[in-house]
């Protein structure tokens, strides 16, 4: 399932083979769709995906602090 960060409300079902093998759960991609609507390019957005993984932690960590 892709979710579109600018309208997380917007989710679409996509069969896993055809995104990139090494991604998992969080990974941000760069998606073009053909005119019917089927994918026609996926790339794993390294940078972006880091970034909100640290900005994740950072939140965690601060929630786990505030309760201490």
């Amino acid at each position: 399932m892709i979710i579109l960060r600018e309208v997380e409300t917007v989710q679409i079902d996509v069969p896993r083979h055809k995104l990139p093998q090494h991604m998992k759960e969080g990974t941000i991609l760069s998606v073009f769709f053909d005119e019917e609507g089927n994918i026609a390019n996926a790339e794993v957005l390294e940078d972006a995906t880091e970034s909100a993984r640290e900005n994740v932690q950072q939140l965690l960590e601060k929630m786990m602090n505030k309760n201490k």
